[in-house]
């Protein structure tokens, strides 16, 4: 019986101490340096750096193309979902790295395809949802005269930053690329984007209506009737109406007439001093 002889590849395995570091290197580092040209890679690059120099340790010319691949232009939203983008790359790398039929050109376009959605995602949830109900919190903790309220509020974001991210980082490393197409089977995204829309929307009104206060002391006068018209008219017709038409004109004229915020702003100053020097706010 003749010898058979058998090729082995090397194996290399990720360990959960390298993976926490590309985590934390990547949150660190995710916005410290952009341009034009190419935005955040080199915040997603640092994240991979310890995984390429691993994966690729005895082999140059496979470590260079990974180090030009994670340098390509990448930007999506990096506190909350995105180092699912990491993760995914990570685990394709390794992959690739033990010999399987990976292409480089199918991470980067991974990375390309998931861009967008999650950022879209991310942004919504983390700006649009997370942060207005934690601030809302801080806000009444502040306005009660607690000191620990802006305390609270970097706290209570970062834990959730961290801990979400975190979750989904591991969580897509471990399923690979099998996420992905789990990701956006059955139109999942498009449920998750109405879903999250519908509750920053709610959490921005509730913030709004509680935050947001704006009166008038002017009275109206019917023969021997005087009629407050706050408390006797607008208060009698819905609650809080003028709080409601101010915040809805400053979205019309951020969304629909493209006024700067700033603008904006200076115009809400000057509107509520001379408002008040007239006596009508």
């Amino acid at each position: 019986m003749g010898e058979q002889t058998m090729e082995t590849q090397k194996k290399v395995s990720l360990t959960k101490k390298d993976l926490n570091k590309a985590y934390w290197t990547f949150e660190t580092y995710a916005q410290a340096c952009c341009s034009y040209e190419r935005l955040q890679a080199p915040g997603f690059f640092s994240g991979m750096r310890n995984i390429i120099d691993k994966l690729y340790a005895d082999d140059p010319e496979q470590k260079a193309e990974a180090c030009q691949r994670h340098m390509e232009f990448y930007n999506s939203e990096f506190a909350l979902v995105g180092p699912v983008i990491l993760g995914a790359a990570i685990a394709m790398e390794e992959e690739k790295a033990n010999g399987a039929d990976i292409d480089g050109q199918a991470i980067s376009a991974i990375k390309t395809s998931l861009m967008g959605p999650l950022a879209g995602i991310g942004d919504t949830l983390r700006q649009g949802t997370l942060i207005p109900i934690i601030g809302s919190i801080a806000i009444a903790l502040g306005q009660a005269g607690n000191l620990f309220a802006p305390i609270f509020y970097m706290l209570a974001t970062l834990a959730l930053n961290w801990g979400i991210s975190h979750t989904l980082f591991m969580k897509v490393y471990d399923k690979g690329t099998a996420f992905v197409a789990e990701f956006f089977q059955g139109n999942r995204m498009e449920k998750i984007m109405t879903i999250i829309t519908t509750m920053g929307s709610v959490t921005i009104g509730a913030l709004a209506a509680n935050t947001v206060k704006l009166s008038t002391p002017l009275e109206l006068t019917l023969g021997e009737k005087v009629l407050n018209i706050q408390a006797d008219i607008l208060d009698s017709v819905i609650l809080n109406l003028l709080p409601f038409c101010a915040v809805m004109l400053v979205f019309w004229l951020i969304g629909k007439k493209k006024v700067s915020i700033n603008k904006v702003i200076i115009g809400i100053f000057v509107v509520g001093i001379v408002g008040g020097l007239i006596g009508i706010l």
